[in-house]
């Protein structure tokens, strides 16, 4: 596969999220509509596009490669979720605003969404890392179970994210000797 090819996917993946902040530097309010439909949009091909390469991604050591851009996607995403989870709270806040009252559920739920699929779609690396790592028998069958079911849930997503890829690393300098 093309060395482009094989970045261009994981790293429009990380930059995905951070992307959306161009809706607040664009200065023609006509252009907000178009830009947001658009992005939600791209949002879902990306994604799409992703959960394919992720399964579609051959070479010999491409176990390795997916636990690394797993591990490098979540890092990065970092401050995405903290800027979601700050903006969450505001939200909260914003609650005692009666106007605000009806508008906040709404837009919490939109954001766990945005957040649940970002993390689904960045833990199919780290999923698909495991099943192939599992079929070399590099690990065993509790560390693949143990660390799937990791992948699903905030937080430890990323904390799993590092651990497979250590112990990936671990065994890849190991195949090499």
């Amino acid at each position: 596969m093309l060395k482009y090819v094989k970045k261009f996917f994981p790293v429009t993946l990380v930059l995905w999220p951070y992307l959306f902040f161009l809706y607040f530097f664009v200065g023609n309010e006509s252009f907000y509509s178009f830009f947001l439909n658009g992005y939600i949009f791209l949002t879902i091909v990306v994604y799409v596009l992703n959960i394919i390469y992720t399964f579609l991604y051959k070479e010999e050591c491409s176990f390795y490669h997916l636990a690394f851009w797993n591990m490098l996607i979540k890092l990065i995403h970092i401050p995405f979720y903290i800027l979601v989870i700050f903006t969450s709270l505001l939200l909260l806040l914003a609650t005692v605003v009666p106007a605000f009252i009806m508008v906040t559920p709404i837009m919490l739920f939109i954001l766990f969404l945005v957040d649940l699929f970002l993390m689904l779609t960045s833990s199919m690396y780290g999923i698909n890392a495991l099943f192939r790592a599992k079929r070399k028998k590099y690990i065993s069958t509790k560390f693949l179970i143990v660390n799937l079911i990791l992948h699903l849930f905030f937080v430890t997503d990323t904390i799993s994210a590092i651990i497979v890829f250590v112990k990936l690393r671990k065994e890849r300098k190991i195949m090499k000797q």
